[in-house]
């Protein structure tokens, strides 16, 4: 990670998130942004604190929780397994990717 600003640059390492993002892409994440549902975010593994994760928006329920799912469901523990997750464990908005 590499801090640009306010935002952070992070490699993307792993198949959750392909075709959009594949594993090796750099993308830059905001850490105060609104959130909306088709969103990608970075956020913090619900039982693995160290882990940090990217997973798109699929919904925001009315207690302000969000369900998050990769975009290759076959590589991705996402909410399907590990239920939605609170605004705090949201680390940031992916707004661009900086290389490929």
């Amino acid at each position: 990670m590499l801090a640009i600003g306010r935002r952070t640059a992070f490699l993307v390492d792993g198949d959750s998130m392909l075709p959009t993002l594949k594993s090796g892409d750099i993308v830059l994440v905001d850490p105060r942004p609104i959130i909306g549902h088709g969103d990608i975010v970075l956020a913090a593994h619900p039982f693995k604190k160290s882990v940090k994760m990217l997973k798109r928006v699929r919904s925001v329920n009315g207690e302000g929780r969000f369900v998050l799912v990769g975009d290759n469901p076959d590589a991705s523990s996402d909410s399907r397994t590990f239920g939605s997750i609170g605004r705090n464990d949201i680390l940031g908005k992916v707004i661009c990717r900086l290389s490929t």
